[in-house]
């Protein structure tokens, strides 16, 4: 409080009370989904220019922004998304910043690391939003969590196969013989 008035003055409210007003308006869990994936469809009708008509690209883009979200599923997908998605960025800068200490900038190895996190992530917002209980039944974390072991084991052998299979392919291609 700033001399027993709050922190407005002339009857204005504080910033947590309008984000809280606005939250109260559904601007968090329906609007700005909406507006969202009313972009994302909208750009990729517009990208790929399927009927060649920009209205009716946005008629479609409404339509699949307004239908979406009246889905609660779905919503509460993208609320639980969205609202962890600040927490989310943050751990990744700081692993850029930590990985851009020890990884050289020129190699390829950014490339992986980003595909390895980038699935590690999706899996995570995929079990979070209970996507996994709903293709795989109740007991997918009961099942998980038995089997963890072996589905480690299982992922260190593939990774395993594959830098050696990505070892022997740089192998060869530096004894390449050529004619002269």
């Amino acid at each position: 409080m700033v001399n027993g008035f709050g922190y407005g003055w002339y009857g204005t409210q504080g910033f947590r009370e309008i984000i809280a007003q606005w939250a109260q308006f559904g601007v968090f869990d329906i609007l700005l989904p909406i507006l969202l994936i009313f972009a994302v469809v909208f750009a990729i009708l517009e990208k790929i220019n399927l009927l060649k008509n920009q209205g009716v690209h946005l008629i479609i883009a409404l339509v699949i922004g307004i239908y979406t979200i009246s889905n609660p599923i779905i919503s509460g997908f993208f609320l639980y998304l969205f609202s962890n998605l600040a927490l989310g960025v943050a751990i990744l800068l700081c692993l850029i910043v930590l990985l851009g200490i020890a990884i050289k900038p020129g190699g390829g190895t950014w490339k992986g690391i980003f595909t390895i996190g980038g699935i590690f992530i999706f899996l995570i917002v995929l079990a979070k939003s209970g996507a996994f209980q709903m293709l795989f039944g109740q007991n997918i974390g009961y099942w998980i969590q038995i089997n963890s072991a072996i589905l480690l084991l299982v992922l260190f052998i593939v990774l395993g196969v594959v830098f050696v299979l990505k070892g022997v392919k740089q192998e060869k291609e530096g004894f390449k013989v050529t004619p002269g």
